[in-house]
This record gives structure tokens, C-alpha cells and sequence, in this order.
């Protein structure tokens, strides 16, 4: 056997060793790659629940002083209050909703109503809009005013879980 068949021998042996070591760090780093996309995931997911509740706590209270306000002008009888309060609801009662549905972050039954609050809420608007002054703004947005109250009662609640939950303490585990 010459020289050079000795080194082809060699290098032929010396391959599969090389080349099974090779394997084992790829599969190894692979798996510390996934684990990282796990991860990176994981750490993802929980700052989009992180931003959807902070969006809730500010969103909530907003609800709140809409329903104040919509209470005020129909005391001080401010028909273009009450229409433009109407519409501040529908508006934000439905990026409330929105928020919770994509989140899971309530019950059915909330979801619920605070769609029947958003169309209470447009009908009672449509009413007023339409009419030339013959409705009183307390009978035309009395059934508005109840669906509004029911949720911003129902959202307290769920303000002092997301808030609870913002500061860290998650109870769900």
C-alpha cells in the first residue's frame, strides 16, 4: 500500500466519526434554536395580552365618564351632548369588546351586553336624530342609559382582575 491509499484509508475512517460529531452539534444547536423560538414566542404572546389589558384600563375608565356625560346632558337637557356622548359610546364600547373577545378576557354574557349597550346606544341615537324635538332625551335614551350602566358596573369587575393582573399576580396558574 502506497502512501497516498494509506491517507485515503485514513481520511475514509476518519470521515464518519467527523461527520457523526457534526451531526450532533447541528442537532444539538437546532434544538437550542427552537427552544429560543419557543421562547421568543412565549415572551411575544404575553406582551400582546400585556398591551390588550393595558388598553383595557384605559379604555374602561373612558366608558365610565362617557356614561357620566351622557347622564349630565340629559339632566341639562344638551341634545347635541346626548347624540355626540351616544356616539363616544358605540365607539369605545366596541373597542372594549373587541378587546375582550380577543383577549378571552370575559364571559360571554359581558360580551354580550355590551353589544346590546352599542345598539341601544344607536337606537336611542337614531331616535333623536330623527325626531324634531318631541322625544324627551330621558325617554328616548332611558333604555341606552340602563344597557350603559349594566356594563360600566359589569367592567369594574373586570378593570380590578386586568389591573390585578398587570401589576404581575396572575391567578389563572
Amino acid at each position: 500500500m502506497n502512501v497516498l491509499g494509506l491517507i485515503g484509508h485514513i481520511a475514509d475512517i476518519s470521515a464518519v466519526p467527523i461527520a457523526l460529531a457534526g451531526f450532533s452539534v447541528t442537532f444539538y444547536q437546532i434544538k437550542k434554536t427552537r427552544k429560543a423560538a419557543e421562547a421568543a414566542e412565549g415572551a411575544a404572546r404575553n406582551s400582546q395580552a400585556a398591551i390588550g389589558r393595558s388598553n383595557l384600563l384605559v379604555l374602561i375608565p373612558q366608558l365610565q365618564r362617557v356614561e357620566e356625560e351622557l347622564d349630565r346632558a340629559v339632566r341639562d337637557a344638551s341634545k347635541p351632548v346626548v347624540i355626540s356622548s351616544l356616539q363616544a359610546w358605540r365607539w369605545q364600547a366596541g373597542q372594549v369588546r373587541g378587546l375582550l373577545q380577543v383577549g378571552k378576557l370575559a364571559k360571554r354574557d359581558l360580551l354580550v351586553d355590551i353589544q346590546d349597550s352599542v345598539s341601544a346606544a344607536s337606537q336611542a341615537q337614531s331616535e333623536l336624530t330623527g325626531s324634531g324635538g318631541e322625544l324627551s332625551l330621558a325617554v328616548a335614551t332611558k333604555d341606552a342609559r340602563d344597557a350603559i350602566a349594566k356594563v360600566t358596573n359589569e367592567l369594574g369587575a373586570v378593570a380590578t382582575v386586568q389591573g390585578i393582573q398587570a401589576g404581575g399576580v396572575d391567578d389563572a396558574r
